[in-house]
């Protein structure tokens, strides 16, 4: 690919351009779309566009354009195992627990791509804030599981939406700082396997940061394989 000849398609992000208060546009790279211009590019104040790691022609191009690495980000598949694994004081969250799973969310994911200088400050806290909300009433992710200690102070959660092709995805795994280091996050993705099981689903999908180690050791440790590596440019 030339270095001014991306072509694709530029698509308003309604939702997102509301919430984070400036219009955004997706971009989605397509051989058969339109030849895009920084005019075009320009008549939105942030353009997003993901692409894959192995696609260097494409960044080379879009870095001439104007775009920016943000972050990189890597995708894990995991079989469900068939047996069972226990999972103490695991239960699903509901309503009534909306204010300490969303307090949690909104802190706990500092490496994230709605960061400066392309968002405010506190605006990735709201997003993840929100997204739990909206995990336990069911209207993003369907379900969000909760890990709490024994005297019912929580620990941990992870969402979870069912997928096609008996497949599941994760939204978001988060565990409380103070309990770091305790196998929250391999009991998390026990308690994910058990509610896949429950819904006959086979595998279990994950994306998370390049930066992210521990995330990414938690997912190799409970047997995921890579299937994907992409970066996420701004413009």
């Amino acid at each position: 690919m030339n270095n001014d000849a991306i072509h694709g398609q530029l698509d308003y992000l309604q939702w997102e351009s509301e919430f984070f208060f400036q219009p955004t546009a997706k971009l989605t790279l397509d051989s058969a779309g339109p030849l895009l211009t920084r005019k075009a590019l320009s008549a939105y104040p942030l353009v997003q566009v993901k692409v894959p790691a192995a696609d260097s022609s494409s960044l080379d191009a879009l870095y001439y354009l104007g775009f920016q690495l943000v972050e990189g980000e890597i995708d894990f598949a995991l079989n469900v195992p068939d047996a069972a694994i226990p999972v103490t004081s695991c239960q699903l969250a509901v309503a009534q627990d909306i204010v300490r799973v969303s307090q949690l969310a909104g802190s706990a994911f500092q490496l994230s791509r709605f960061r400066a200088p392309w968002y405010q400050p506190r605006d990735a806290g709201r997003f993840y804030a929100l997204w739990a909300e909206k995990a336990i009433l069911g209207t993003f992710d369907s379900h969000c599981l909760l890990l709490n200690a024994p005297d019912g102070q929580l620990l941990g959660f992870v969402t979870l939406r069912a997928d096609e092709n008996h497949s599941a995805r994760i939204g978001l795994l988060a565990v409380q700082p103070q309990a770091t280091g305790r196998g929250i996050g391999k009991q998390l993705i026990h308690a994910a396997w058990q509610w896949c099981r429950e819904h006959n689903i086979a595998q279990l999908k994950v994306a998370t940061q390049t930066g992210n180690i521990a995330a990414l050791n938690l997912y190799r440790t409970c047997g995921g394989v890579l299937t994907h590596s992409a970066y996420w440019l701004y413009r």
